[in-house]
């Protein structure tokens, strides 16, 4: 299948990546490409939202951990929405399931949204 995005934006200053499919090699540049203009906006907080997502392989972790990496760097916070046990699983057998911020859903990411430091 593939990978659908939508975006969103809200009244705080949040941005959020909702994906449906499959997050992988074939649409790594596509995405790399959408995350560049989003963060260029420099949003508070971007939220990855893989509820409906299907399948990430390691490139598509590697997306999500080097936009939370130029995040942290600018001060800015990635939130992660979990996705179903399939792609949960690449989370925790990495051990980023540790490391990123994973949250219930886009609104509990976006609710401080503004005291974000």
């Amino acid at each position: 299948m593939a990978l659908a995005t939508t975006i969103s934006r809200n009244d705080s200053g949040a941005v959020v990546l909702a994906f449906k499919g499959e997050l992988d090699i074939s649409r790594a540049d596509e995405v790399e490409l959408e995350l560049d203009r989003i963060e260029n906006e420099n949003p508070n907080v971007l939220v990855f939202d893989l509820r409906e997502l299907e399948f990430l392989d390691s490139t598509g972790l590697r997306i999500i951990l080097s936009a939370d990496s130029r995040a942290r760097r600018h001060g800015r916070r990635v939130a992660i929405v979990p996705g179903p046990e399939k792609v949960q699983r690449v989370f925790r057998i990495t051990l980023l399931d540790k490391r990123l911020d994973f949250v219930e859903s886009p609104d509990e990411a976006t609710e401080n949204a503004e005291s974000v430091d």
